[in-house]
């Protein structure tokens, strides 16, 4: 087909709702898969929440039915439903039809809120295959459906006592309708139910571990807020309830119920001159691993910024501050912003009116003014604190010295490795398939694969000007249970460090990676996941700005050849190789080649598979390498220590409490293949190839 080479008016597209999000649903939910999915029904959620931030709610409730729908219901004041005095169209149909449309622009209906644009729930709607909304309001319901994002039935007015529709909004009747069928005891509140369309998202199963935990996180940021979930696509239903009147201090207490606290939670409260009101909780044990939450009007930033940057800015100036007041600090000490976190847990929240954040899905927040509005108050804050409480002072700025001295340290420690084992960052690993010179740094991928005989056919299958191939013999020593001199020692170890050339532990830097990207490269049996998830635990404890900044990958290969006459298949999962055989009728003279491994697929095979060129502006990644996400730090942390420390003990009392069989049961005794819910004994993880 040729190329068109004019460029005219005609070529200027006006996409319209619901199109434009059903189009790019990554510029609305951040993409196509788990993460969108969730963010469908957190903005519902979310909705609800503020509500109760304006005292109108407080309780909400989440069901996700047998069909895959869920339904999200609070008690507050009810959308409004009638004709809106500038559209002449029903309120409630704007709120989830016309973008920008909602009730969070000024500051009369809600002080501070996490919707600002009038997007969210519009873009639940567009990317749903049906939602229904029902309003508790005048004594009566209101109840609309939509299809695909437009609304099917007007708003339609509904007996309480029997259901029946008996009037429509905006029709002759409404005032009669009303007024002869309202019960006020029916309370009010909303009621949005909605089944996600697999036409605009690849996945549409709600996964119940993150929902709970999201609801649990509004439960501490909003004390006395009553939250519930179910699940009823089960045969014994999953339930939980949260509620928490301790707030942010009860949050800290929570995520280090199994660390030791060096001191109790340290609570700062303030207000800026605009009305941002900031709130945190810190407190430090004796682990090493760092845990900042961040929020801004209940919403997650796991990206943190301009709140988080202040706050941590201000800690480290508070700590040196007093040490140098009290000269605790001896010559050649010093204390540095990576020794104010390490073992640090804190809760960082802020309630501000217009927060401006870096994108739709608003995980990182990017208003200028917060960071010194958030550093004036913590600072002011810490350091009076410690001069009145002069010990708990001292005990911090201990605890931050022993960080300091055990980082150097460990330096030395790691150059010392590195040089008895020649294995400076400009000496890679014999064994390492580099990518050609030249190649632009953020196109490559490094591939580290299980075993030489995969590596040989993965060297044959690359693109030498994207693809690097590090092969691995064997597993890995797990680092969770190893000294670092130890671990740094391992020969696999030593080898993945110096092929990525960022450094390990606190000195890792992103910046200084060889390569854009790094992705696992395993067997699909049990094995390959053991590896897998050695990997992960490495990443994760010494490498984990990698995994942060989302260049932590899993290179997904076939399960399955299926060969039809001329015409063959790959599958990547049972399910899809159903789906092929049903597309194919199910003929006679199928072959269905299963792949027991890697070292099974010849170079041919996997250039078209994992190696196979990507769409996008990056060719050396497609749709089968798929990234690595960890929506939750306290989850990954929690499963890590359980599944990969040194406590064999946990482990049985775990698997002996919770396992029937080949399922592993949640704490209320509800079985489920597919996912690993302990949500109240933190044992969850979210860390998962985000397909």
């Amino acid at each position: 087909m040729a190329q068109k080479t004019q460029y005219t008016e005609a070529d200027i597209q006006v996409l319209e709702y619901p199109e434009n999000i059903q189009r790019r649903p990554g510029m609305y939910v951040g993409g196509r898969g788990a993460s969108a999915l969730h963010h469908l029904a957190v903005e519902v959620i979310d909705n609800a929440v503020d509500e109760a931030l304006a005292g109108r709610c407080d309780c909400t409730e989440v069901v996700i039915r047998a069909d895959g729908s869920i339904t999200i219901s609070d008690n507050g004041s009810g959308i409004p439903v009638g004709i809106h005095p500038e559209k002449n169209r029903p309120t409630l149909e704007l709120a989830f039809t016309e973008l920008h449309t909602g009730a969070k622009f000024d500051e009369g209906t809600y002080s501070t809120s996490g919707g600002l644009h009038g997007v969210g729930i519009k873009a639940t709607n567009a990317l749903s295959t049906w939602l229904e909304v029902t309003i508790k309001r005048d004594g009566v319901l209101y109840r609309q459906r939509h299809e695909r994002g437009l609304p099917v039935t007007p708003v339609q007015i509904l007996s309480p006592r029997t259901g029946e529709v008996v009037g429509e909004v905006g029709v002759r009747g409404e005032v009669t309708a009303v007024r002869e069928h309202k019960d006020r005891s029916i309370g009010t509140g909303t009621i949005v139910s909605f089944l996600p369309n697999p036409d605009y998202l690849d996945v549409v199963k709600f996964n119940f571990a993150t929902l709970a935990r999201r609801l649990q996180t509004v439960a501490f940021l909003v004390p006395g807020l009553t939250v519930r979930i179910a699940d009823e696509r089960s045969k014994r239903q999953k339930e939980r309830e949260y509620c928490y009147r301790g707030g942010l201090v009860e949050y800290v207490e929570y995520l280090n119920r199994d660390r030791k606290g060096i001191h109790p939670p340290i609570e700062i409260k303030g207000e800026a001159e605009d009305g941002t009101q900031v709130e945190m909780v810190l407190q430090y044990h004796g682990g090493e691993d760092e845990e900042i939450v961040s929020f801004v009007n209940t919403i997650p930033t796991p990206d943190g910024g301009r709140h988080v940057a202040g706050f941590r800015a201000a800690l480290t100036k508070a700590i040196n501050a007093f040490a140098t007041e009290k000269k605790l600090l001896k010559k050649g000490d010093e204390i540095t912003g990576k020794d104010t976190i390490a073992g640090l847990t804190a809760v960082v929240s802020i309630r501000m009116r217009d927060p401006q954040f870096t994108s739709q899905t608003k995980t990182q927040l990017g208003s200028d003014q917060v960071q010194g509005q958030v550093h004036s108050i913590v600072y002011d804050t810490l350091l009076t604190l410690f001069r009145k409480r002069i010990p708990l002072g001292k005990k911090i700025v201990t605890r931050c010295l022993a960080a300091s001295r055990a980082r150097h340290a460990a330096a030395k420690a790691r150059s010392l490795v590195m040089r008895r084992s020649a294995l400076e960052v400009d000496e890679l690993p014999g064994k390492l398939a580099d990518v050609a010179k030249g190649s632009r740094v953020e196109q490559t991928t490094l591939f580290i694969v299980e075993g030489d005989s995969a590596g040989g056919s993965c060297k044959q299958a690359r693109d030498r000007r994207y693809h690097a191939i590090l092969p691995l013999r064997g597993k890995i020593i797990n680092v969770e249970r190893t000294r670092l001199s130890r671990a740094l020692g391992n020969r696999e170890v030593k080898a993945i460090i110096a092929a990525i050339g960022a450094g390990v532990g606190p000195d890792f830097d992103v910046e200084k990676m060889r390569y854009g990207r790094v992705a696992i490269l395993v067997d699909a049996d049990v094995d390959g996941d053991h590896i897998k998830t050695l990997l992960y635990t490495l990443f994760w404890r010494l490498m984990r700005p990698m995994v942060d900044a989302g260049r932590l990958y899993v290179a997904r290969a076939p399960l399955y050849l299926l060969r039809n006459g001329r015409d063959s298949r790959y599958a990547y999962t049972d399910e899809e190789r159903d789906r092929i055989l049903e597309e194919w009728k199910r003929p006679r003279g199928v072959s269905i080649q299963r792949y027991k491994g890697l070292g099974e697929m010849n170079p041919e095979q996997l250039r078209h598979t994992v190696f196979k060129p990507g769409d996008g502006d990056d060719p050396s990644i497609n749709e089968h390498i798929v990234q690595v996400s960890v929506d939750e730090v306290h989850a990954a942390n929690a499963a890590i220590s359980l599944w990969m420390g040194g406590s064999p003990k946990r482990r049985r009392t775990r698997l002996m409490r919770y396992w029937d069989g080949a399922v592993l049961l949640d704490d209320n005794g509800v079985g489920d293949e597919d996912e690993d819910d302990d949500i109240e004994n933190g044992n969850g993880t979210d860390m998962e190839d985000e397909e």
